[in-house]
């Protein structure tokens, strides 16, 4: 895969983290589209908040609001306990 397919600026062999709002979350209307959970990228971390994880909406939420998923640069994914 060349650096010109990549979509997330991702290089060769790198993972991405990924996020699903869980259906329990209060915040789960945030991560639905159609009706359908949508798997949004992780933009960052910050650990000096309760609500650490920023996603790809612009939104920040707390781990367990979320579930977790690594993608592999040629579309694997996998999901994280």
């Amino acid at each position: 895969m060349s650096s010109e397919e990549q979509t997330d600026g991702r290089e060769d062999g790198a993972l991405a983290v990924y996020a699903i709002v869980r259906s329990s979350s209060k915040y789960a209307y945030q991560g639905v589209v159609s009706g359908m959970p949508v798997m949004m990228r992780l933009t960052r971390v910050d650990d000096r908040d309760e609500y650490a994880f920023h996603l790809e909406n612009g939104n920040r939420y707390r781990r367990e609001d979320l579930t977790f998923f690594a993608k592999s640069s040629d579309g694997i994914v996998i999901k994280l306990r």
